[in-house]
C-alpha cells in the first residue's frame, strides 16, 4: 500500500438488541480497529466506521416483550455499545445509527436508482399470518426447522446454523415466535431486488479478486453455481426505513444496514465521495463468517446495481465465532462474558492481546479459555513486554539517577536494532494481509531479542558507566521501536510506555522505526505499565458464567 492511501474500514454493524459479549469482540470490531490504528501509523489518510444495526422485527419483537418502544430499545444499547467500544480503545471516527436521517435517505436513494435501473420490481407473494395475534408475521416472529441443515429453533429468514438465507415459505414445522400457533400463509404485495441478475458480475469480481480468503471464496463461488435467487427486500412493519409511496412497509434490515457504511461515512464527513467513489480508496469490510453472504453477495450487488460509481470492497476479512470454554455462548444458559462485566475486572489491552493471538486471518472457531487467558498475557504481553519495560526504566533511575541521554550503539545493540527493523518489515507485510496473529507473535519474539540482549549484558552487575549508559539507551530504544509495533494490538499499553518517555502520542509514525532516538529522558516516578492477572480475577469471571 503506497503512502496517503485513503483507507476506508468498516466493522460489521453491531445490532441494537443485547449486551455485547466477548464473542463479538474477536472477529469484527478489534481486527477493524487493528487495521484503522495500523494504518494511522503508515500515514494513510484512515477512516474507521461503525453504527448501531436499529431495525428489523427481532428489535420490535424485544421491545414488545420488554414493554418499550422500539426507539426506547435502540437507544439505551447505542449508548451502551458506545461507550464499551470507548473503554477497549476501539478508535472509531463515528459511531452512527441506521435509524438516522443519512440513513434514511440513502436508502431510498439506493431503492429508487436500483428500481430505475430495472433490479427492482413489486410481486404478490405468500407470507405468514398468525391468526390469533392477527397480522402478518415478519421473519423473526416465524421459528422452524432449516430444510437445508436440519436444525431446529431457527428463523424463517436464516439459519444460523448453516448460514442459509431462507425464503418466505421455507422454513419446515413453523410456528408463531409470540404464541407458538402455527401460521397460515396469506398473499400479500412485496418488492424484490434482482440478485440472480448479477451473478455473473459477482462471479467476475470474487474471482479476480486476490485480497480475498480462499476459502471463502470457494464458499461463496458454490452458492452463486446453485444459482441465486432474487432477494425480498422489503416487510410488514412500521419500524424501519419505511418505503416510498407505501403505508405500512419498511425495508428489510438486510437492506438498510450494509447502506448504514456510507450513510454513517456521509454523516462524519463532507469529504465522503473521497472514500466510496475515489479510484485511489480502498474499502474494507471485517463481519464475522454468519454474514458472508450479505457482504459477498447482496451488498456489492447493490453497489453495482446503483451505477452510482460505488466502490466495490477490495478486502472483506472473514474470522469464526469464539465459544467460551470450548462451549458455544449462550445467553439463556448465562454462558458468556459481556463487555461490562470483562471491564469491571480486567485492563482492556488484555482481551485485545488475547483475542489476536488466538485468531488467525480465517474463519475458523476458537475458543475463549480463562486459565489460558491469564497464563498468556502474564507471560507474554506482561512478562515478555511489559516487565522489560519496566526493568530498563527501573535500571536507568537506579544506575543512571534517572536521566539518560543519546550516545551510539554498541555493535551488539546495532545489530539488535537491526533485527527489529527488519522484522518490522515483514510484520508490515503481514498487516498489509490482515495477518495480526503472526505479527504479533513476530513482534513477541523481538522483545524477546531485547530481553536477551540486555540479560547477556547485565547491566545491573556493571560499574562501567558508559557500558551501563550505551545497554540501557539502545535497550530503551529497542523498546520504543516494539511499542511502535505493538501499538495497534496494545494501545493503552504502548501510549504508556510513550508518556513515560515524554514521546508525544499522536506525534508517532511506523518510519520512526530505527530512525527517530529518544535522545533524552529524565525520569518520574517509575511504574509498572501492566500488572498481572491474579487468580482472584480469575475466579470473579468464573462466578459469573453460568
Amino acid at each position: 500500500m503506497q503512502a496517503k492511501t485513503k483507507v476506508l474500514i468498516t466493522a460489521a454493524l453491531p445490532y441494537a438488541n443485547g449486551p455485547l459479549h466477548l464473542g463479538h469482540i474477536r472477529s469484527t470490531y478489534l481486527p477493524a480497529d487493528i487495521c484503522a490504528r495500523y494504518n494511522r501509523l503508515k500515514e494513510n489518510e484512515t477512516l474507521y466506521i461503525c453504527a448501531t444495526d436499529e431495525h428489523g422485527t427481532p428489535i420490535v419483537f424485544n421491545a414488545e416483550k420488554e414493554g418499550k418502544t422500539p426507539k426506547q430499545l435502540v437507544d439505551y444499547y447505542h449508548e451502551k455499545d458506545k461507550r464499551e467500544f470507548e473503554a477497549l480503545g476501539f478508535s472509531m471516527d463515528i459511531f452512527h445509527r441506521t435509524s438516522s436521517k443519512e440513513n434514511f435517505q440513502m436508502t431510498q436513494h439506493f431503492f429508487s436508482r436500483l428500481k430505475e435501473n430495472n433490479y427492482i420490481y413489486k410481486k404478490s407473494v405468500e407470507q405468514y399470518y398468525c391468526p390469533k395475534e392477527n397480522r402478518f408475521l415478519p421473519d423473526r416472529y416465524v421459528k422452524g426447522t432449516c430444510p437445508h441443515c436440519g436444525a431446529e429453533d431457527q428463523y424463517s429468514d436464516q439459519c444460523e446454523s448453516c448460514g442459509r438465507t431462507l425464503k418466505p415459505g421455507e422454513i419446515q414445522n413453523p410456528r408463531c415466535a409470540i404464541c407458538k400457533t402455527p401460521p397460515i400463509l396469506k398473499e400479500t404485495e412485496h418488492y424484490f431486488f434482482s440478485l440472480s441478475k448479477f451473478s455473473g458480475k459477482l462471479e467476475e469480481w470474487i474471482k479476480s479478486n486476490p485480497g480475498f480468503q480462499e476459502e471463502v471464496k470457494n464458499f461463496v463461488l458454490n452458492w452463486i453455481k446453485e444459482g441465486l435467487r432474487d432477494w425480498d427486500i422489503t416487510r410488514n412493519l412500521e419500524w424501519g426505513v419505511p418505503v416510498p409511496n407505501e403505508k405500512g412497509l419498511v425495508f428489510y434490515v438486510w437492506f438498510d444496514a450494509p447502506i448504514g457504511y456510507i450513510s454513517s461515512t456521509v454523516a462524519l464527513t463532507k469529504r465522503w465521495q473521497e472514500f466510496w467513489k475515489s479510484k485511489d480508496a480502498r474499502v474494507i469490510h471485517f463481519i464475522g463468517k454468519d454474514i458472508v453472504y450479505h457482504h459477498y453477495l447482496f451488498w456489492p450487488a447493490m453497489l453495482m446495481g446503483t451505477d452510482d460509481g460505488f466502490n466495490l470492497p477490495s478486502a472483506i476479512p472473514v474470522r469464526g465465532y469464539l465459544n467460551l470454554e470450548q462451549k458455544k455462548f449462550s445467553k439463556s444458559r448465562g454462558w458468556y462474558i459481556t463487555l461490562e462485566d470483562y471491564l469491571r475486572i480486567f485492563h482492556p489491552d488484555f482481551l485485545r492481546y488475547y483475542e489476536t493471538v488466538i485468531t488467525p486471518h480465517a474463519p475458523s472457531d476458537a475458543s475463549f479459555s480463562l486459565e489460558e487467558f491469564k497464563e498468556r498475557v502474564n507471560n507474554e504481553l506482561v512478562a515478555n513486554f511489559a516487565n522489560l519495560a519496566f526493568r530498563v526504566l527501573s535500571l536507568i533511575d537506579k544506575k543512571l539517577d534517572g536521566k539518560i541521554e543519546g550516545c551510539e550503539f554498541d555493535s551488539e545493540g546495532k545489530a539488535l536494532i537491526q533485527k527489529i527493523i527488519d522484522g518490522s518489515r515483514e510484520i508490515d507485510g503481514l498487516f498489509e494481509k490482515y495477518e495480526y496473529k503472526s505479527a504479533l507473535e513476530k513482534t513477541m519474539h523481538l522483545s524477546s531479542e531485547v530481553n536477551r540482549y540486555i540479560s547477556e549484558k547485565e547491566p545491573w552487575k556493571e560499574t562501567d558507566h558508559e557500558k551501563i549508559k550505551r545497554t540501557l539507551y539502545t535497550s530503551l530504544n529497542a523498546l520504543f521501536y516494539i511499542s511502535i509495533l505493538l501499538e495497534p494490538i496494545v494501545p493503552f499499553t504502548s501510549r504508556k510506555f510513550w508518556r513515560t518517555l515524554g514521546v508525544e502520542e499522536n506525534s508517532v509514525r511506523w518510519k520512526d522505526i530505527g530512525k527517530r532516538k529518544i535522545e533524552k529522558l529524565e525520569l518520574g516516578k517509575v511504574e509498572h505499565l501492566l500488572e498481572k492477572i491474579t487468580d482472584e480475577q480469575i475466579e470473579r469471571m468464573r462466578k459469573l458464567l453460568g
